[in-house]
């Protein structure tokens, strides 16, 4: 059955939500919540570096990620989102670019990382959750 013209567009609100979500929490600090994101996921954040599962992202989050204490506040900012919701409803894909910023005291705001988001979707518990997420950024 081919889901309906509005439940697709409720389907793209509520990943895109989704999407910002993750980024505000990131941005926040609150590095569990991020890790929980991906339960039941994975995250890839080079062609070789994976995580799987929140344990394991919440571990790479905790080792690599800057001390916040350093900056005065990183930022992502999310654009060019592109949602599609097989016709399932169940699944989709999408692809966003993001731009990561910082303030570091005495500075001004400084390019952290750009490049872009491939990212698989599922519906669990009615429910949109992350299924996979590729990290590809610009330079690497």
């Amino acid at each position: 059955m081919m889901i309906s013209r509005e439940d697709r567009r409720e389907a793209e609100n509520q990943i895109a939500r989704l999407i910002h979500t993750y980024c505000y929490r990131l941005d926040a600090g609150d590095l569990e919540a991020v890790a929980a994101f991906f339960e039941d996921a994975a995250w890839h954040i080079s062609p070789t570096v994976a995580c799987h599962g929140a344990a394991e992202k919440l571990a790479w989050l905790r080792q690599n990620a800057p001390a916040h204490e350093a900056y005065l506040g990183p930022q992502h900012l999310i654009g060019n989102i592109l949602i599609d919701v097989a016709d399932s409803g169940q699944t989709a894909g999408g692809m966003s670019y993001f731009v990561v910023s910082h303030l570091a005291e005495g500075s001004a705001v400084q390019l952290a990382a750009r490049g872009r988001y491939e990212d698989r979707f599922a519906v669990r518990n009615g429910q949109w959750h992350f299924v996979e997420r590729h990290v590809h950024i610009d330079g690497r």
